[in-house]
């Protein structure tokens, strides 16, 4: 298990996000021991398992969330893109500006527990100056867990509507 530093709640060792309040975590490996489990290391000398790259090496990540969590959000953020294509032009506000940031959120939110909060923090902010009614749609679609995003985004989100 991996400690928070910040609220010293217990987090999965490969977590790279606290799950109770979004703090990026530090990897801590101890003496001998490699924590992606791929090698042990002792005496000077190293032993490797599993894949050795020396050079370019191409791997493939899934998104944290299962297929329902992903057509849910989908679904959410559709109704979000709805609303902005029904807002009133804004001469101060581009459509296409804010259905980008949105985008941005969205694709990130998508990698599940891999997601980085501070960009979704950020994004929301910026959301937030210049729309602040499609900010307030996505900050609730964020927060409510029936989206199923990682609990980092969450607090994110309620933390940001604040």
């Amino acid at each position: 298990m991996n400690t928070c530093s910040n609220c010293q709640a217990q987090n999965k060792d490969q977590a790279q996000f606290c799950v109770n309040c979004g703090q990026p975590l530090t990897q801590v490996a101890s003496p001998g021991h490699d924590p992606n489990g791929s090698g042990k290391m002792s005496g000077g000398q190293v032993q490797v398992g599993g894949d050795v790259a020396g050079r370019d090496k191409i791997t493939t990540t899934t998104t944290g969330l299962d297929a329902s969590t992903l057509v849910e959000l989908t679904k959410q953020f559709a109704k979000i893109y709805q609303k902005i294509d029904a807002r009133l032009e804004d001469p101060n506000t581009d459509k296409t500006e804010i259905k980008d940031t949105v985008q941005k959120i969205e694709e990130e939110v998508k990698k599940g527990e891999q997601a980085n909060p501070a960009k979704v923090e950020r994004w929301l902010k910026f959301l937030a100056g210049m729309a602040d009614d499609i900010f307030q749609v996505v900050a609730s679609t964020l927060a409510s867990p029936i989206a199923g995003v990682a609990k980092a985004i969450q607090l994110i989100a309620k933390k940001a509507k604040t």
